[in-house]
């Protein structure tokens, strides 16, 4: 199932942008919860080491994501291919020092991670471009959606706050 949507988000990030150079810096505004159009982009890397980062808000605590490089291969030549591809997620932007959520390989599997509420978050992106012209990567992004086990417990609890509150106003 995430293959699958790992494969989607990437068609999407290949429609959507494309990028060509060394340490890109990227501002992905706001990342929506709906799944169907996450953000997606497409970056190519001339051969060597690369740093891109990526800024982003979200709207929830937490955020779906995945970075994926391409291989391109013709002829039995590495044409783009990116070894030792890794992102990791901090908290703010990219300009102030925030707090790690973790770093991931970029191993066609999507990452659920529960951040410490709304607002900016930024990703680092880092690799090998070892292809014969380079190298390419995808990302995709989501906010992440609150399950109807979230909205239960949260009107659960908002219903003992209330109880309590009555007594309390009873009693007083």
């Amino acid at each position: 199932m995430k293959t699958k949507a790992l494969f989607m988000a990437l068609a999407l990030a290949l429609s959507t942008g494309f990028a060509s150079a060394n340490d890109i810096q990227v501002n992905a505004g706001a990342i929506t919860q709906d799944t169907a159009h996450p953000y997606g982009h497409l970056f190519t890397h001339d051969p060597g080491t690369f740093t891109d980062t990526i800024d982003f808000t979200i709207p929830s605590g937490s955020v779906q994501s995945s970075a994926n490089p391409l291989l391109v291969s013709l002829g039995g030549t590495d044409i783009y291919k990116i070894i030792n591809l890794a992102y990791s997620v901090y908290d703010g932007t990219s300009s102030s020092a925030g707090a790690s959520y973790g770093t991931f390989l970029g191993d066609n599997m999507t990452h659920d991670l529960a951040l410490a509420g709304a607002g900016p978050y930024h990703i680092i992106v880092s690799g090998l471009a070892d292809g014969s012209l380079g190298g390419s990567y995808g990302v995709a992004l989501v906010s992440g959606v609150p399950e109807p086990e979230t909205y239960a417990m949260m009107l659960g609890g908002l219903g003992l706050i209330g109880i309590i509150a009555r007594r309390r106003k009873s009693q007083g």
